[in-house]
């Protein structure tokens, strides 16, 4: 479960958050109403981002997702946005509603490092 969500992402209308896209195959969990969903994360910023999974989820549904990155495992609480299909997988967009102190920074540090190089 989550403790002290003290990070709420705010999107810019008119200014889109960068992507950094994934080839690797990065794993990611989606935990919704106790029942756990396994991805593959295909790209990410600091608003969102979207996973290939084997079923869709339903768009405007809450879910608690753990990301594996470089600084470690990070947490965070998503709305799902609507999924498209992608042969017999599909690609469930994603953004962040709110993430804990600790899963914050190491998000950010995260992608820091992955922008760098």
């Amino acid at each position: 479960m989550l403790t002290r969500m003290a990070h709420f992402p705010h999107p810019h209308a008119k200014l889109r958050a960068p992507r950094l896209c994934f080839t690797a195959g990065e794993s990611i969990s989606f935990s919704v109403q106790g029942k756990e969903t396994q991805g593959t994360l295909q790209a990410v910023s600091t608003t969102g981002g979207s996973a290939r999974i084997l079923r869709p989820l339903s768009p405007g549904g809450l879910a608690e997702i753990s990301l594996h990155l470089s600084t470690g495992r990070v947490s965070a609480l998503v709305e799902f946005l609507r999924p498209r299909p992608q042969g017999r997988f599909f690609e469930q967009a994603f953004r962040f509603v709110a993430f804990g102190d600790d899963d914050y920074a190491r998000f950010h540090r995260s992608l820091q490092m992955l922008r760098a190089g």
